[in-house]
């Protein structure tokens, strides 16, 4: 059998799901958009299904679709496992900025094999999802860094850093493709030939992709967990230290309640504060979620972590400075910081002028 046939094979099952998805039928042109193929085609599809398949599927005013349990897909999954999906598809919501017709034919065919009410769930994600923009250059770059991934072959790309004039040409050999929630966005991780380094590129950084002939082979001892681990999110930059922050009594309990990281170690005191030992590296990452809590959370050690969270929170004083006056009844309590200081000799002025964008380089 040629590849035309296998296409044809593959289309059809596709539109056994998609039926099976829209449990209220599609017209022939809605399915003949989501194959990618002319109505002509989609009309013989149909037909195919019920003359040489013996698919019994009904039409009502130009709708066709299947009776309720008729088509009995080759994957089912337990309820456990279809809300593993349905959670898939939340997170996806919420690390996408954009509309990607990908995501979106991938859920509707695990979502056409789910438990009915979670299928609707789906249903409505995707139909969030949709409404947002299209970006069909990210999208593209994402595909052809996909396939350079999976053929393990190498990319040339143009990619414009953040504390850059201008986008600047590489090759890569992409390691492995990470989506990072909050950041929301993708970043490839990658071996870079201009730095003669793994490096980390955020996707709709990359201007210009390119596959090349050449191939590349990942280490056998590369593993992204690992090299992952030692850091707050996606900033991969420093080496890991032992980093101890104290939790304020109003907060202790999510401290005890969240393990945000492997490493993590939380100590409940008698005061009702909480301390939280992790094996993390100093990063920009880090930095911000500490800042996130306002002064619910002290940084104990180490020394240089407390003088960069200092700094950054005097360049947000100077930000707001005083001529912002803020009515009594806004101000959160102010906490008094452990007995632990820090001597004023420690902080060199041009440290507290250092930019948070100065801990790395292509991000």
């Amino acid at each position: 059998m040629g590849s035309e046939g296998y296409d044809r094979i593959a289309r059809l099952v596709y539109v056994l799901h998609i039926l099976n998805y829209n449990p209220h039928g599609l017209k022939a042109n809605q399915i003949a958009e989501q194959c990618g193929v002319d109505i002509r085609t989609t009309y013989r599809d149909l037909h195919a299904l019920e003359d040489y398949a013996k698919v019994a599927l009904w039409q009502d005013n130009g709708r066709w679709g299947l009776p309720e349990g008729a088509f009995l897909p080759p994957v089912s999954f337990t309820v456990p496992e279809a809300m593993a999906i349905f959670m898939a598809a939340r997170l996806l919501l919420s690390q996408s900025s954009v509309y990607n017709r990908d995501i979106e034919t991938a859920f509707q065919r695990l979502g056409g094999i789910v438990p009915v009410p979670l299928r609707n769930e789906i249903r409505k994600t995707l139909a969030w999802m949709g409404r947002r923009k299209p970006n069909e250059q990210t999208t593209r770059t994402l595909n052809e860094l996909s396939r350079c991934w999976t053929q393990r072959r190498c990319a040339r790309i143009r990619y414009w850093t953040l504390n850059r004039q201008h986008a600047v040409e590489r090759v890569i050999e992409p390691y492995f493709i990470q989506p990072a929630a909050l950041e929301h966005a993708i970043y490839v991780i990658a071996f870079c030939h201009l730095r003669g380094e793994v490096r980390i590129f955020r996707l709709d950084r990359i201007h210009d992709v390119r596959r090349l002939d050449d191939e590349y082979e990942i280490p056998d001892d590369f593993d992204a967990n690992v090299y992952l681990s030692p850091y707050w999110g996606i900033t991969a930059t420093g080496e890991p230290q032992t980093i101890r922050l104290r939790f304020h009594p109003d907060v202790a309990r999510i401290a005890q309640e969240t393990l945000w990281h492997d490493s993590q170690v939380t100590e409940p005191q008698m005061d009702g504060s909480a301390i939280v030992t992790l094996r993390l590296a100093i990063t920009t990452d880090l930095i911000s979620f500490i800042l996130g809590w306002s002064d619910m959370v002290e940084v104990l050690a180490p020394q240089a972590l407390r003088r960069k969270v200092m700094a950054a929170a005097r360049r947000i004083y100077c930000t707001y400075g005083e001529q912002d006056t803020i009515p009594s009844s806004e101000l959160l309590p102010l906490q008094q910081p452990s007995p632990l200081q820090v001597p004023q000799s420690h902080y060199a002025p041009e440290e507290s002028q250092d930019l948070q964008l100065d801990m790395f380089d292509d991000l």
